[in-house]
């Protein structure tokens, strides 16, 4: 069996173009790209897999590419569930091994049950999945994605944008989700930056 990480990406694009999938809906998100948030967790998930015993590459890889590829502008149904089933159709074209399929479309369908997180049962491929997925937009990324959403809103005091910090990005400080060694070094790390950016804001608007 071969893979070709390229190529699954070219699919990927492909589909969330033909299903308008790309863009979020909420106008004060059109900074948003799915297609790039996907590129980001495969690449949060190359660097946490490092050193994790007993988990499959190949697998966690594939299924951070495909994890969000079932978003569409209007459907109801789970993006999880049509991710699952691109994926699935991309497998039978490719002619991927049935056991490989499998495990990889079980880690699409369940990638945003973060609450898995907490069970030691699964997978450990589903463990670096999951963990992938919560790295992004979080720490100084986090604080970028707050801005450009109160941005939107044309604010005209920083307190507004504070207020957005202190729900959105701060969120973490209270959050220990990661399980394995590098997810728990960059988590914490996302955190110190998130508490060093909160302490110097507060101090450069005579908050304290």
């Amino acid at each position: 069996m071969k893979l070709n990480y390229d190529d699954m990406f070219c699919y990927v694009l492909a589909e969330l173009n033909k299903n308008k999938g790309i863009k979020s809906n909420k106008p004060q998100l059109s900074f948003r790209n799915r297609f790039e948030h996907i590129k980001r967790v495969f690449g949060w998930a190359k660097r946490i897999i490092v050193g994790v015993e007993n988990c499959e590459e190949v697998v966690v890889l594939t299924a951070a590419i495909f994890h969000d590829s079932g978003y569409t502008k209007s459907s109801i149904v789970e993006h999880a569930t049509i991710g699952k089933a691109i994926f699935l159709e991309y497998a039978k074209k490719n002619q991927f091994d049935l056991e490989f399929t499998n495990k990889v479309a079980y880690l699409i369908e369940h990638h945003s049950n973060k609450a898995l997180l907490k069970n030691p049962d699964i997978p450990i491929e589903l463990v670096v999945l999951l963990e992938a997925d919560l790295m992004d937009e979080e720490g100084a990324l986090g604080i970028v994605f707050d801005l450009l959403a109160e941005g939107y809103k044309t604010p005209d005091s920083y307190d507004s944008v504070f207020n957005e910090i202190m729900i959105h990005s701060a969120h973490i400080l209270k959050q220990d989700y990661m399980v394995t060694p590098l997810a728990k070094k960059f988590w914490e790390q996302k955190k110190q930056f998130i508490e060093t950016f909160i302490r110097d804001l507060k101090y450069d608007l005579f908050m304290e």
